[in-house]
């Protein structure tokens, strides 16, 4: 079974320079898409067979090369967090739990039960 998990990365820009934190990023980004994540809505986003605690063992050893690199790479992240992305609700996406549901019927079910209707197009009597 197929996981889609997204890396959520918040650097210290409060107290760490601009600069240093771009850096930082950038080692980031360079590091999770040579992984196989990509990158979208601020989010590492990737898909695999593994499941939540296998991919933060693999997130925290790619972390820990960038630390081998990066003196301090640590102290720069504010959070960081693993979500499986299916369990996850999009808050910027419209509510819809007090939509109507619809259900598909066909134009045979109609005329079982008796519902008359007028179709937008009709067809040509000659085809």
């Amino acid at each position: 079974m197929s996981n889609e998990f997204g890396l959520f990365v918040n650097l210290d820009y409060a107290h760490k320079s601009e600069d240093e934190c771009a850096l930082i990023w950038q080692s980031i980004m360079n590091t999770m898409l040579h992984y196989g994540f990509i990158f979208k809505k601020r989010t590492f986003v990737i898909k695999t067979e593994k499941n939540r605690d296998e991919i933060s063992i693999d997130v925290r050893h790619l972390f820990d090369e960038i630390q081998a690199e990066q003196h301090d790479f640590y102290s720069y992240i504010i959070d960081c967090y693993i979500l499986n992305l299916e369990s996850c609700n999009d808050l910027t996406l419209p509510d819809t739990s007090d939509t109507i549901q619809v259900e598909d019927i066909s134009l045979q079910d109609l005329n079982t039960i008796g519902v008359d209707y007028d179709l937008l197009f009709k067809r040509n009597k000659a085809e």
